[in-house]
């Protein structure tokens, strides 16, 4: 059972139910049923926490914590760039594109960043920069922010004299940065979109509306394998 402490109070009551009665009684059956399972459960959040806050049932914490794994969050763990690697290979394979190194500069990168997805994120940033990358992996197709760098100067002038809100910053920052995804990957698929949509885990009728949003003319691809074709 994976992020338990989702599960609504109401299923929580069931739950214990079946734990302390090991029976279960099936939508539209009149009969309980005898089950024997072995329950595994996991949050990335403390359910202690959530048991004081009122929103987890303190019966069924006891039930489940017979035998509890702590598990450290990725950030204060020291096999990010072992993981990384190995996600390197995986997420290759699977978008048939080659594999590649990750630069120390890089690497230092994922090293200082705090995270807040652990693994998941992680596994997630090594597929967009094996896209986005040409040959190895560098800071500039990384999409995080290590929690070190602070703003320079010349960013901070640049927002005072635009005027910018925080969000309208975040906004278009985020536009530019999938106007480039989009088209290093219509770069990959020689303009096909819907192998382009599928390798950005998107449908293609989002992805049909993000090119007319931003301009992107697929035919601009087509012809040229490798060069990537700016309209």
């Amino acid at each position: 059972l994976d992020e338990i402490v989702n599960l609504p109070l109401p299923t929580q009551a069931k739950l214990l139910r079946a734990l302390q009665e090991r029976q279960v009684q099936p939508l539209g059956s009149k009969q309980p049923v005898r089950v024997s399972v072995r329950i595994i459960a996991a949050a990335n959040v403390s359910l202690e926490r959530e048991v004081r806050a009122g929103r987890f049932r303190q019966d069924v914490y006891y039930r489940l914590n017979e035998f509890a794994i702590t598990l450290p969050p990725l950030r204060e763990r020291d096999d990010i760039l072992h993981l990384a690697n190995e996600f390197l290979p995986e997420a290759s394979m699977e978008l048939g594109r080659p594999c590649r190194k990750i630069s120390e500069a890089a690497a230092q990168v994922l090293l200082r960043y705090h995270w807040p997805g652990n693994v998941r994120e992680l596994r997630n940033v090594i597929r967009r920069a094996i896209l986005l990358a040409s040959d190895v992996i560098e800071p500039a197709h990384l999409s995080v922010i290590p929690v070190d760098s602070p703003p320079t100067a010349a960013l901070r002038e640049e927002l005072a004299l635009d005027g910018c809100s925080l969000k309208e910053t975040a906004d278009a920052a985020a536009a530019h940065a999938e106007q480039h995804a989009i088209r290093r990957v219509l770069q990959v698929t020689s303009g096909n979109k819907s192998e382009a949509a599928r390798l950005l885990r998107t449908d293609y009728k989002t992805l049909h509306v993000k090119m007319k949003q931003y301009g992107i003319d697929a035919g601009l691809f087509r012809e040229s394998r490798g060069v990537l074709t700016r309209p």
